[in-house]
């Protein structure tokens, strides 16, 4: 998606040298024994003991216990320097592959202020980079920097540090707590995730597959931006000149028949060869000011999805950059009707 463009704290080569150079001296202390049970002042301490001279106060933690539970964390206020923020860790365990909306960056339609990047590790564990604002519904009020590494085996730990002025941690430092070996034994102690339960929506297509149907079906003399998404939903953003404006579509393929879309589309149009069209005009859902969004949600007689949304603005929680979206309605409704999106099913 186009607009301020993503930047990097340092160069990913230099985190992953560090990373690698810290991993090696972490990997010389004893190890942690694995069990089944871990204290939360276990966890506690794991964080204290990885973080650099500074105060440290205010310390909560989540243990890991044989019943089911919360994830694993703790968290601590730490000041040095003249600067505090709140410094917390997650463990997390996901099935196999990993969601991408769980281990890549945020979503540029949904997270406009988001500045991050991400580098592959030795052994294929992703580390994902992230500034963004601490509330993102008031981006000056601060900040929440965070290093999100994800192992190819589901494993994931969370490092991250809030604050309202500068913080005392730089992203270095929350990478090297992030992909430190210490929490290995916590994280084979988790219990495995069990598989995704398989729901009455699948989402067939990847985000780029419906991010290039929806360039190629595009208006004459509206040009298409960055694209972005994840499975069943992709987005790109568009300008005719005007100004831009996000366009996002959903695809999913239902059971025919299925109760919960009956319910959906109940009050909607039938067209002739039973395919039902609903449309809605109003406030953009987490929009910024003045953001309204157009949408036209469609489902064929065989149980085919597209639903089809646009805005007045480049992202949502942005305000309002032109007055309508740059698509009218009947544009949508013949994108979303197209047979590209049926084909593309197979």
């Amino acid at each position: 998606m186009p607009g301020k463009p993503r930047r990097t704290i340092r160069s990913f080569a230099s985190i992953a040298l560090l990373v690698l150079a810290i991993a090696g001296c972490a990997s010389a202390r004893p190890a942690e024994s694995a069990s089944a049970d871990v204290s939360a002042q276990h966890m506690v301490h794991l964080l204290q003991v990885q973080l650099p001279p500074g105060k440290v106060s205010g310390q909560q933690g989540q243990g890991l216990s044989a019943e089911p539970g919360p994830a694993p964390s703790a968290q601590v206020l730490f000041e040095a320097g003249g600067s505090a923020a709140k410094v917390a860790v997650k463990l997390n365990r996901w099935p196999v592959p990993v969601p991408v909306q769980y281990a890549q960056c945020p979503d540029s339609a949904y997270h406009p202020y988001s500045r991050c990047s991400q580098t592959f590790l030795p052994g294929g564990a992703r580390l994902v980079l992230d500034r963004s604002p601490s509330d993102e519904d008031d981006p000056a009020g601060g900040e929440l920097l965070s290093a999100l590494l994800t192992y190819r085996d589901g494993k994931q730990v969370l490092v991250s540090e809030a604050g309202r002025a500068t913080l005392p941690l730089t992203h270095e430092q929350l990478a090297a707590v992030a992909t430190s070996p210490l929490w290995h034994p916590v994280l084979a102690a988790m219990p495995a995730p069990p598989a995704r339960p398989r729901t009455g929506s699948v989402a067939r297509l990847t985000a780029p597959q419906i991010s290039r149907i929806i360039e190629r079906l595009l208006p004459e003399g509206v040009r298409a931006g960055q694209p972005g998404g994840a499975d069943g939903f992709g987005h790109i953003t568009v300008d005719d000149g005007r100004g831009k404006s996000l366009l996002a579509v959903n695809v999913q393929q239902w059971k025919p028949g299925d109760a919960a879309m009956t319910q959906v589309f109940q009050n909607a149009v039938t067209l002739p060869d039973g395919t039902h069209v609903s449309v809605r005009q109003g406030p953009a859902p987490r929009g910024g000011p003045g953001t309204i969004e157009w949408t036209v949600d469609t489902i064929g007689t065989d149980g085919l999805r597209v639903v089809i949304s646009a805005l007045n603005a480049s992202a949502y929680r942005l305000p309002s950059g032109r007055s309508t979206p740059a698509l009218s309605l009947e544009q949508l409704r013949r994108i979303a009707l197209d047979p590209a999106w049926r084909q593309a099913i197979g």
